[in-house]
Protein backbone atom coordinates (compact mmCIF):
# COMPACT_ATOMS: atom_id res chain seq x y z
CA UNK A 1 0.00 0.00 0.00
CA UNK A 2 1.22 3.38 -0.90
CA UNK A 3 1.77 6.53 1.57
CA UNK A 4 -1.78 8.04 0.21
CA UNK A 5 -3.70 4.86 -0.39
CA UNK A 6 -6.44 4.31 3.00
CA UNK A 7 -6.02 7.66 3.89
CA UNK A 8 -9.80 9.63 4.23
CA UNK A 9 -9.48 13.10 2.62
CA UNK A 10 -11.29 15.34 4.73
CA UNK A 11 -11.67 19.53 4.17
CA UNK A 12 -13.37 21.65 6.80
CA UNK A 13 -15.35 24.52 5.85
CA UNK A 14 -16.36 27.10 8.59
CA UNK A 15 -18.92 30.05 7.94
CA UNK A 16 -21.84 32.79 9.66
CA UNK A 17 -24.13 32.40 7.00
CA UNK A 18 -25.04 35.91 5.46
CA UNK A 19 -27.94 36.92 3.07
CA UNK A 20 -26.07 37.42 0.58
CA UNK A 21 -24.86 33.33 0.63
CA UNK A 22 -28.53 32.65 0.74
CA UNK A 23 -29.84 34.72 -2.31
CA UNK A 24 -26.54 33.40 -4.01
CA UNK A 25 -27.59 29.71 -3.62
CA UNK A 26 -31.32 30.51 -4.17
CA UNK A 27 -30.49 31.62 -7.49
CA UNK A 28 -27.96 29.39 -8.78
CA UNK A 29 -30.81 26.87 -7.67
CA UNK A 30 -33.31 28.37 -9.46
CA UNK A 31 -31.19 28.63 -12.45
CA UNK A 32 -29.54 25.40 -12.95
CA UNK A 33 -32.56 22.51 -11.17
CA UNK A 34 -35.01 20.86 -12.53
CA UNK A 35 -37.25 21.94 -9.08
CA UNK A 36 -35.84 25.53 -9.55
CA UNK A 37 -36.78 26.67 -13.04
CA UNK A 38 -40.37 24.76 -12.39
CA UNK A 39 -40.84 26.82 -9.32
CA UNK A 40 -39.44 30.14 -10.97
CA UNK A 41 -41.61 29.42 -13.89
CA UNK A 42 -44.99 28.89 -12.06
CA UNK A 43 -44.53 32.07 -10.13
CA UNK A 44 -44.33 33.96 -13.42
CA UNK A 45 -47.08 31.95 -14.87
CA UNK A 46 -49.27 32.83 -11.91
CA UNK A 47 -47.95 37.02 -12.19
CA UNK A 48 -48.92 36.52 -15.40
CA UNK A 49 -52.30 35.08 -15.10
CA UNK A 50 -53.20 37.69 -12.31
CA UNK A 51 -51.99 39.94 -14.80
CA UNK A 52 -54.05 38.89 -17.84
CA UNK A 53 -57.21 38.15 -15.16
CA UNK A 54 -57.22 41.83 -13.97
CA UNK A 55 -57.21 43.12 -17.77
CA UNK A 56 -60.01 41.26 -18.36
CA UNK A 57 -61.70 42.24 -15.56
CA UNK A 58 -61.18 45.56 -16.93
CA UNK A 59 -62.65 45.13 -20.03
CA UNK A 60 -64.98 42.44 -19.86
CA UNK A 61 -66.03 42.52 -16.53
CA UNK A 62 -66.41 46.84 -16.33
CA UNK A 63 -64.76 46.98 -13.31
CA UNK A 64 -62.83 49.72 -13.34
CA UNK A 65 -59.72 50.62 -14.49
CA UNK A 66 -58.13 51.44 -10.92
CA UNK A 67 -58.88 47.86 -9.34
CA UNK A 68 -57.71 46.28 -12.49
CA UNK A 69 -53.93 48.33 -12.55
CA UNK A 70 -53.24 47.74 -8.48
CA UNK A 71 -53.96 43.72 -9.01
CA UNK A 72 -51.54 43.94 -12.10
CA UNK A 73 -49.29 45.99 -9.73
CA UNK A 74 -49.78 43.70 -6.77
CA UNK A 75 -49.03 40.86 -8.91
CA UNK A 76 -45.96 42.47 -9.79
CA UNK A 77 -44.82 43.33 -6.60
CA UNK A 78 -45.26 39.95 -5.15
CA UNK A 79 -42.87 38.07 -7.92
CA UNK A 80 -40.39 40.76 -7.16
CA UNK A 81 -40.40 40.30 -3.41
CA UNK A 82 -40.65 36.45 -3.06
CA UNK A 83 -36.86 35.84 -3.38
CA UNK A 84 -36.18 38.81 -0.73
CA UNK A 85 -38.57 37.34 1.67
CA UNK A 86 -37.51 33.82 1.36
CA UNK A 87 -34.25 35.00 2.24
CA UNK A 88 -35.31 36.86 4.95
CA UNK A 89 -37.40 33.73 6.31
CA UNK A 90 -34.23 31.44 6.49
CA UNK A 91 -32.30 34.56 7.98
CA UNK A 92 -34.79 34.24 10.93
CA UNK A 93 -34.10 30.30 10.87
CA UNK A 94 -30.49 30.14 11.08
CA UNK A 95 -29.62 33.44 12.75
CA UNK A 96 -29.26 31.36 16.58
CA UNK A 97 -27.32 28.55 15.44
CA UNK A 98 -23.95 30.47 15.29
CA UNK A 99 -21.25 29.42 13.04
CA UNK A 100 -21.61 26.26 10.83
CA UNK A 101 -19.06 24.09 10.60
CA UNK A 102 -19.43 21.41 7.69
CA UNK A 103 -16.71 18.42 7.89
CA UNK A 104 -16.90 16.94 4.40
CA UNK A 105 -15.09 13.48 4.11
CA UNK A 106 -14.93 10.10 1.39
CA UNK A 107 -18.08 8.77 3.75
CA UNK A 108 -19.76 11.93 3.80
CA UNK A 109 -20.59 15.78 5.16
CA UNK A 110 -21.27 16.68 8.64
CA UNK A 111 -23.33 20.17 9.45
CA UNK A 112 -22.65 20.96 12.80
CA UNK A 113 -24.08 24.16 14.63
CA UNK A 114 -24.45 25.43 17.66
CA UNK A 115 -27.60 24.05 17.52
CA UNK A 116 -27.88 20.75 15.91
CA UNK A 117 -25.49 18.02 13.96
CA UNK A 118 -26.37 16.42 11.01
CA UNK A 119 -24.90 13.43 9.25
CA UNK A 120 -25.23 12.50 5.37
CA UNK A 121 -23.85 10.17 3.31
CA UNK A 122 -22.55 11.01 -0.05
CA UNK A 123 -25.72 9.12 -1.78
CA UNK A 124 -27.65 11.91 0.07
CA UNK A 125 -25.80 15.03 -0.99
CA UNK A 126 -25.28 13.01 -5.03
CA UNK A 127 -24.94 16.41 -6.88
CA UNK A 128 -23.59 20.00 -6.72
CA UNK A 129 -23.38 23.25 -8.10
CA UNK A 130 -20.40 25.79 -7.94
CA UNK A 131 -21.14 29.53 -8.26
CA UNK A 132 -18.20 32.01 -8.34
CA UNK A 133 -18.86 32.29 -4.17
CA UNK A 134 -19.73 28.82 -3.16
CA UNK A 135 -20.18 25.01 -3.89
CA UNK A 136 -23.67 23.84 -3.28
CA UNK A 137 -24.75 19.99 -2.06
CA UNK A 138 -27.85 19.40 -4.17
CA UNK A 139 -29.40 16.12 -2.38
CA UNK A 140 -31.46 13.17 -3.29
CA UNK A 141 -31.89 13.56 -7.13
CA UNK A 142 -31.78 16.60 -9.72
CA UNK A 143 -35.63 17.75 -8.73
CA UNK A 144 -34.84 18.11 -4.94
CA UNK A 145 -34.92 21.34 -3.37
CA UNK A 146 -32.50 19.87 -0.17
CA UNK A 147 -28.84 22.31 -0.37
CA UNK A 148 -26.18 22.38 1.82
CA UNK A 149 -24.31 25.29 1.20
CA UNK A 150 -20.40 25.71 1.18
CA UNK A 151 -19.05 29.58 0.87
CA UNK A 152 -15.70 28.93 -0.53
CA UNK A 153 -14.44 31.74 2.14
CA UNK A 154 -15.02 29.22 4.98
CA UNK A 155 -11.83 27.14 3.52
CA UNK A 156 -8.24 27.92 3.16
CA UNK A 157 -7.79 24.95 0.54
CA UNK A 158 -10.71 25.78 -2.16
CA UNK A 159 -9.10 23.46 -5.03
CA UNK A 160 -9.49 20.21 -2.39
CA UNK A 161 -12.87 21.05 -1.29
CA UNK A 162 -13.92 21.26 -5.64
CA UNK A 163 -11.79 18.09 -6.08
CA UNK A 164 -13.64 16.22 -3.14
CA UNK A 165 -16.90 17.51 -4.00
CA UNK A 166 -16.20 15.81 -7.84
CA UNK A 167 -15.12 13.04 -6.81
CA UNK A 168 -17.97 11.92 -5.13
CA UNK A 169 -21.31 14.28 -6.41
CA UNK A 170 -22.08 14.68 -10.35
CA UNK A 171 -22.17 18.28 -11.12
CA UNK A 172 -25.07 20.01 -12.59
CA UNK A 173 -24.57 22.22 -15.50
CA UNK A 174 -26.88 24.75 -17.52
CA UNK A 175 -28.24 22.92 -20.16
Amino acid sequence: MSAGEGAVTSVEVRYTPTAADFREAFAAWARRTVAGRRARRATYVMAAGATAGAGLLAVVGGVALLPAVLLAVFALLVVLALPGLRVRRVMRVVADKGEFRVVLDDYGVVVSTAASVTELGWPDQCYHLETPGMFLLLGGSEETGVVTMLPKRGTEDVRRLGELIDRHAAALVLD
